[in-house]
């Protein structure tokens, strides 16, 4: 007779294995997140910004050069209703870290730019992250490095193809202003 999952020495079925793994993949994250924020908040906090301002702010340094990006499409890519995107983006716009245009061809779109501050503090910023993660990478074998850091940039990747762009459907404001996000 077969031996039932749970059963000593049964072999656990493909998807209850499966489910074990994306399990351990998620503790594993979240350790690694609650483990690395201190830095990042010393990194952050201590330039006078908040998570999402820097979320923000790296967001355009990382990707909205040239015309930047719209609000709209950035609140969704961070996870915010317009509205929040906005309050976080005041704070940046003062402090002249970004700075709000009009898209051509379209006045009704505002679109958010990084200044040569902004991107200047962006790149301090992330290079002081950096140097925290080289050193938990020097702590893995030499020959492991390379594996590791693959491997995160394609669950990355991945992570960005199943969970972009965000739908967060429970925000009222999301719902109610669905057609901004454009």
């Amino acid at each position: 007779m077969a031996a039932r999952s749970g059963e000593a020495g049964a072999a656990a079925p493909a998807g209850e294995a499966q489910d074990a793994l994306g399990m351990r993949l998620k503790v594993a994250l979240d350790r690694l997140a609650d483990r690395r924020r201190p830095a990042g908040r010393d990194a952050v906090c201590c330039r006078g910004l908040t998570f999402n301002q820097w979320a923000l702010l790296r967001t355009l340094c990382e990707e909205g050069g040239g015309a930047g990006l719209p609000m709209g499409a950035l609140a969704a890519r961070l996870g915010l209703t317009p509205s929040g995107a906005t309050r976080c983006a005041g704070p940046l716009a003062e402090r002249g870290l970004i700075e709000r245009r009009l898209r051509p061809g379209d006045r009704r779109v505002c679109c958010l730019i990084p200044t040569l501050e902004g991107m200047a503090l962006g790149h301090e910023i992330t290079a002081e992250c950096a140097a925290g993660d080289r050193a938990l990478l020097d702590r893995l074998p030499a020959g492991d490095r390379e594996a590791a850091v693959r491997a995160v940039e394609r669950l990355a990747q991945e992570a960005g193809a199943i969970f972009l762009p965000p739908d967060p459907c429970c925000l009222p404001d999301y719902q109610e202003n669905k057609e901004s996000f454009s």
